[in-house]
C-alpha cells in the first residue's frame, strides 16, 4: 500500500490513545476498508494515484478520525458535558444580566467563544465543540444584523440622492457580507454533516433563538433606541439558553442516537414555547405549530444533507 496511506495510519494511531487491543482493531478494520475501496476503484478504471487521491479526500484528518473512534469506544466524560454546557451558560448569563448592551462584555464573550471554538477545532472537534461552534456561527447573524442596518441606511441615503463615497462603500460592503456569511455557514454545516448530521444539528441549535431575539430587538428600535422594552425578551432568551445548557450536557453524555435526537427535539419544543410566550403571546395554536414545523425542519436539515452526501464511494470515483 502507498507510503502516504502508511503515514496516515501511523498518525492515526498516534492520536487514538485507546487500549492496545482496540487500537489494533481500529487500524486493522480501517485498513481493510481502504483496501476494499481501492479494489473497487481499480475495477472502475481509476489509476492507483487517482484512487489514492479520492480516498485521502474522503478520509478525515487523523486527529479528527481518532476523536471519532474515541467517542465510539469511550463514554464521554462529565467534563465533556460541562464544557459543552458552559457555552450556553455563558450566553445565558450575558442576557440574564443584560450585559449584551455593554460593548466590552460582548467583545469579551465573543472572544472567549471564538478562542474555545478554535481550540476545539484543533483538538479534532470533540463532542463539546459543537455548542461553541454554534455560538460562533451566531456571531455571523449578529454581524448580519449590523450589515442589514447599514445596508438599509445606505440604500436610503442613495435613494434620497445623498450619494457619496462613504454611503456607496457602506452599501457595497453590507451587500457583499451576506453571500460571504452564507458561504461560511454552508461550509461549516457541510463539514459537520459529513461527520454526523446530529453534530451539525447541535451546532445549529443556538441560531434560531438568537435570530428571533435580533428581530425583537429591531422591532423595539434597534441598539440605539432600545430600552427596558426588551427586558422580558432578555429573560426569556437567558432561560432558553439555560435549558439548552442542561440539554446539551445530556446530549453529550447519552450514547444512543435515539436519546440524542429526543433530547434535541424536546429542548427545541421547550425553547419554542418559551420564546413564543414572551415574543408573541397572542400566537394561535396553528401559528405555533407552523413555527414548530419550520424549526424542526431547520434542525433536521443536516440529516437531508448527509443523505445527499452519503453516496457510494464507487459512484464518486466514477465521476
Amino acid at each position: 500500500m502507498s507510503s502516504e496511506i502508511d503515514t496516515y495510519f501511523e498518525q492515526l494511531r498516534s492520536h487514538l490513545h485507546l487500549a492496545p487491543g482496540n487500537e489494533d482493531d481500529v487500524v486493522r478494520e480501517l485498513r481493510t476498508h481502504v483496501e476494499d475501496r481501492m479494489a473497487e476503484m481499480d475495477s472502475a478504471g481509476l489509476s492507483e494515484r487517482q484512487a489514492l487521491h479520492v480516498l485521502l479526500t474522503r478520509l478525515d484528518r487523523p486527529r479528527v478520525l481518532a476523536r471519532q473512534f474515541q467517542e465510539a469506544y469511550l463514554q464521554p466524560s462529565w467534563n465533556d458535558g460541562v464544557i459543552a454546557a458552559a457555552a450556553f451558560l455563558l450566553v445565558s448569563a450575558l442576557y440574564a444580566t443584560h450585559l449584551w448592551s455593554e460593548p466590552l462584555a460582548v467583545v469579551s464573550v465573543a472572544a472567549v467563544i471564538v478562542l474555545v471554538t478554535l481550540y476545539g477545532l484543533w483538538q479534532g472537534r470533540p463532542m463539546w465543540f459543537y455548542p461553541w461552534a454554534g455560538l460562533a456561527l451566531t456571531l455571523l447573524s449578529i454581524c448580519g444584523y449590523f450589515a442589514f442596518v447599514l445596508l438599509d441606511r445606505s440604500a436610503g441615503l442613495v435613494a434620497g440622492g445623498g450619494v457619496d463615497t462613504v454611503s456607496m462603500l457602506g452599501l457595497a460592503g453590507a451587500a457583499l457580507y451576506f453571500p460571504l456569511a452564507l458561504f461560511i455557514l454552508g461550509s461549516c454545516i457541510l463539514v459537520a454533516s459529513r461527520r454526523d448530521w446530529l453534530d451539525a444539528s447541535l451546532m445549529l441549535s443556538p441560531s434560531a433563538p438568537a435570530v428571533v431575539w435580533l428581530v425583537v430587538l429591531h422591532q423595539n428600535g434597534g441598539l440605539r433606541d432600545v430600552g427596558t422594552s426588551v427586558a422580558a425578551a432578555d429573560t426569556a432568551l437567558a432561560a432558553s439558553f439555560l435549558v439548552m445548557a442542561g440539554a446539551v450536557a445530556m446530549f453529550v453524555r447519552v450514547r444512543t442516537r435515539t436519546l440524542k435526537l429526543a433530547t434535541m427535539i424536546g429542548t427545541a419544543a421547550i425553547v419554542l414555547v418559551t420564546l413564543s410566550s414572551i415574543y408573541d403571546a397572542e400566537l394561535s395554536m396553528a401559528g405555533l405549530t407552523a413555527r414548530g414545523i419550520l424549526l424542526l425542519g431547520f434542525l433536521l436539515s443536516p440529516a437531508i444533507l448527509q443523505t445527499v452526501l452519503a453516496r457510494p464511494l464507487s459512484h464518486h470515483a466514477g465521476e
